[in-house]
C-alpha cells in the first residue's frame, strides 16, 4: 500500500512482533511531520456532536463501561486497542467464525473460539499470535469509532467516542473480497443463528465483569418480517436489562424503490413489476397473513410465464421450485425462514436470471385480510434494481433494527472532505447535502407501525482505525494523511452507529443502571432539530440529530440526589486547601470539582470511610462539588477562599 513514508515493509513486522513501546516509538517517528495539520475529521465529528464539550466539561471517557462490538472482528495489535502500559483494552474476543475452540473448556456455547484478556496480552508480549483477525477491515474501523483511543497518532485526532471503555469483540460474520494488493482474498460467512449466541456471550461477560455494557450489532439489510417478531429480533429485545443497552443501525437500504405493498381481494391478482438492472442474485420477499392463500406466478423478461404455484395448503407446509432463472420458496406461518411469531406467510424468490423486467403475480385464492408487504435486496439508492409499481414509501429499515428494546440510529452528512495518505485533497461526492441525511440511510416505519428510527448521527465521512494488512488498507485513497496506514474512511450507517454506541457508553459512565427506555428518552429529549430534520419525530430522522453534551447533562440532572442521603459529608465549607469528608458507603466513587461554567477543574477517587482531598490551586470563588457513586450522584456548592 502506498505510504507517505514507505514503511510498509516495516509496519507489519512492527505490529506483530516488536514490544509495544518500540511500536509506539515508530508510530511517533513516522507521524511526527503531520503534527501541524489543521482540524481533522475527528475534530469535526466531535464538534458536530458536541462530544468535545463532554470531554472538556465533564471528563468522561467510557471508563468502567463495556463497549461490545458484534461485527467482523478486530485487530488486537492495533495501538487504538492497547493501553498506555502496553496491555490490551480488550476483555474478550469471541471469534464465532473459527470453530477451532468450539469444544474448549472456556466455551460453553459450542461455537467458535474465545480469547481472554490474558490470551491477548500473552500474544502482545511476544507469544504466539492469535488466530483471529478482521482481514476485511470493517470491524476494526467501527470498533475504533466507538472506543478506539486514537493512540496510533500523536494527539489522538481519530479517537473514538468512548476512548476509555473496555472492549469486547465478537466476530459473527466475515465479508468476502478478492485478492487485492498484497493480501489474499477470503470467502464470506454469515449464519444468523449465531446472533442470539453472540448476544448471550456479551450478556454473560458483562455480568462476569460486573460492568454496564452497550453493544452494537453492526449488520443487517432489508428483508424479513420487519416487525420485531423474527427469532433474531426477539433475541435482541431480550438482551435489554438495566445497564445493558443494544444498538442496531437502521440500515443502508434507503433511497431505492425496494418496498412494495398492496391489498388483494378474493380471486384478484396483482402484478408486481421488478426491474433487475444488474447481474447477480436479486431477492424478492413478501409477507402476508397466515389466514390468506396467495398463488404465485413469475413472468420472465422474455414473456414466459412460470406457475402458478399453489399456496401451501397449511401453515405447517412449504413449497419449493427451482428453475434456470430463479429459486422459489413459499412457507406457511409456522415454518417461515425467520421463525417469526407474527402469524404471517413468507414468499421468497431468488432471481438469478439475466437483467430485465420480471413480473411477480400474486393471486388471492383465499383472502381474509389480503394485505402484503414486499421487499427487494439488493436495491440501493445508487443501483437501478427496484419495484416499478405498488411502491410503499420508506420502511427500508432492516429486520434487526425493528427489534423492540433497542436504540436505532440513522446517518447524516457533516463533512465529505479529507486528505489521503498521498497528500491528495479529496471530496466524496454523491452522499447528499451537508447537514442532510445520507442518501442511503434506511427509514422507518417498521411494518407494525412503529417509528423505527430513534436519532440521526454523523456518518459521512468518519475516520476509523485501519490496519495496513486488510482489504480496507489496500486503497490509498481511503487512508488518511499522516496516519501511517492506521486510520481511514468509514461511512454509511455502519459509521454512525458506533459513534452513538460510544456516546451511550458515556451515559452509562454517569449512570450505570440506565435502562434502554431511559437511554432512548434521553436521546429523544435532547436531540436537536433543524431545517433538514423538519418537524420531529418522523420516520426518517427519528427525533433529530445527536447532541451528546445535552444527553450527558440530562442524565446527570436525573441522577442528582441530596448528598446527605448518599451518605457523604464534606467540611469545612468555605474551605481553603484541605477538604475533609466522610463517605458512609461500602463502595468507592469519585469526586469532581467544577467551576460555574461546568468545566472540570479537579477530581479525586473517593474511598469508603474518612479522607482528605488536597484541593488544586484555584481562584477563590464558588464551585460545584460532585459525588459520583454506583448508588447515585450528588452535588453541593463549595466556597473556596484564599
Amino acid at each position: 500500500m502506498p505510504q507517505v513514508c514507505d514503511v510498509s515493509h516495516i509496519s507489519l513486522f512492527v505490529r506483530l512482533h516488536t514490544p509495544y513501546l518500540m511500536r509506539q516509538l515508530l508510530i511517533l517517528l513516522f507521524s511526527f511531520p503531520f503534527l501541524t495539520l489543521a482540524q481533522t475529521q475527528g475534530d469535526a465529528l466531535r464538534a458536530e456532536t458536541r462530544l468535545d464539550q463532554v470531554y472538556a466539561q465533564h471528563g468522561l471517557s467510557g471508563q468502567g463501561v463495556i463497549v461490545a462490538m458484534i461485527e467482523r472482528g478486530i485487530d488486537y495489535t492495533h495501538p487504538d486497542f492497547i493501553d498506555d502500559n502496553g496491555d490490551t483494552r480488550i476483555a474478550y474476543i469471541y471469534d464465532m467464525v473459527d470453530p477451532a475452540g468450539a469444544n474448549d473448556p472456556n466455551n460453553p456455547y459450542g461455537i467458535g473460539t474465545i480469547y481472554s484478556r490474558a490470551d491477548i496480552d500473552a500474544a502482545l508480549d511476544g507469544g504466539a499470535p492469535l488466530a483471529t483477525n478482521d482481514r476485511f477491515g470493517h470491524g476494526i474501523a467501527c470498533t475504533g469509532l466507538a472506543a478506539g483511543d486514537g493512540s496510533a497518532m500523536p494527539g489522538a485526532p481519530y479517537r473514538g467516542a468512548a476512548p476509555g471503555a473496555t472492549i469486547i469483540s465478537v466476530k459473527v460474520n466475515q465479508d468476502a473480497f478478492p485478492a487485492t494488493g498484497n493480501i489474499a482474498g477470503q470467502s464470506g460467512f454469515f449464519n444468523p443463528t449465531y446472533i442470539p449466541v453472540a448476544l448471550q456471550f456479551v450478556a454473560d461477560k458483562a455480568d462476569e465483569l460486573g460492568l454496564p455494557c452497550v453493544a452494537l450489532l453492526n449488520l443487517g439489510s432489508i428483508g424479513g418480517p420487519t416487525d420485531g417478531t423474527s427469532e433474531v429480533a426477539r433475541a435482541m429485545a431480550d438482551f435489554a436489562a438495566p445497564g445493558r443497552i443494544l444498538v442496531c443501525g437502521a440500515g443502508d437500504d434507503g433511497g431505492g424503490d425496494n418496498r412494495a405493498a398492496d391489498t388483494l381481494a378474493q380471486g384478484e391478482s396483482v402484478d408486481l413489476q421488478v426491474q433487475k438492472a444488474v447481474s447477480g442474485n436479486l431477492r424478492f420477499e413478501a409477507w402476508y397473513s397466515g389466514d390468506d392463500r396467495f398463488d404465485v406466478s413469475v413472468v420472465l423478461p422474455n414473456g414466459t410465464t412460470l406457475g402458478p404455484y399453489a399456496s401451501p395448503a397449511t401453515n405447517l407446509a412449504g413449497d419449493q421450485q427451482t428453475t434456470a432463472s430463479f429459486a422459489y420458496y413459499h412457507r406457511g406461518s409456522e415454518v417461515d425462514f425467520s421463525n417469526a411469531t407474527n402469524g404471517q406467510r413468507q414468499i421468497l424468490i431468488d432471481i438469478s436470471g439475466a437483467p430485465g423486467t420480471y413480473t411477480i403475480r400474486l393471486t388471492g385464492s383465499t383472502v381474509t385480510d389480503g394485505t402484503f408487504f414486499a421487499s427487494l435486496n439488493p436495491s440501493y439508492f445508487n443501483t437501478q434494481n427496484g419495484f416499478l409499481n405498488s411502491l410503499f414509501p420508506g420502511a427500508s429499515i432492516n429486520d434487526y433494527a425493528s427489534a423492540f428494546n433497542i436504540v436505532v440510529p440513522t446517518d447524516y452528512v457533516y463533512d465529505t472532505t479529507y486528505t489521503d495518505v498521498d497528500g491528495i485533497p479529496r471530496a466524496r461526492g454523491g452522499q447528499g447535502a451537508r447537514g442532510d441525511l445520507w442518501l442511503g440511510s434506511s427509514a422507518g416505519p417498521t411494518l407494525d407501525g412503529r417509528l423505527g428510527v430513534d436519532i440521526a448521527v454523523p456518518g459521512e465521512l468518519n475516520i476509523g482505525a485501519y490496519s495496513p494488512d486488510t482489504y480496507y488498507g489496500q486503497f490509498a485513497f481511503n487512508v488518511v494523511e499522516g496516519s501511517n496506514g492506521y486510520y481511514g474512511l468509514q461511512n454509511a450507517v455502519s459509521a454512525a452507529a458506533p459513534v452513538l454506541t460510544g456516546t451511550i457508553a458515556l451515559l452509562l459512565e454517569v449512570n450505570p443502571q440506565l435502562t434502554v427506555d431511559q437511554v432512548r428518552d434521553l436521546l429523544h429529549q435532547t436531540a436537536r432539530a433543524d431545517a433538514f430534520t423538519g418537524s420531529v419525530p418522523n420516520t426518517r430522522w427519528g427525533y433529530g440529530k445527536l447532541d451528546a453534551l445535552a444527553a450527558v447533562e440530562a442524565v446527570q440532572a436525573q441522577n442528582i440526589e441530596d448528598l446527605a442521603d448518599l451518605g457523604f459529608v464534606a467540611y469545612p465549607n468555605p474551605v481553603r486547601e484541605h477538604l475533609h469528608y466522610r463517605w458512609a458507603q461500602a463502595q468507592g466513587g469519585h469526586l469532581y470539582l467544577r467551576d460555574l461554567q461546568g468545566r472540570l477543574v479537579g477530581q479525586q477517587g473517593l474511598n469508603p470511610g474518612q479522607g482528605t482531598w488536597d484541593l488544586p490551586t484555584l481562584p477563590a470563588g464558588l464551585y460545584l462539588l460532585e459525588v459520583h457513586s454506583p448508588r447515585g450522584r450528588g452535588v453541593m456548592r463549595l466556597q473556596l477562599t484564599r
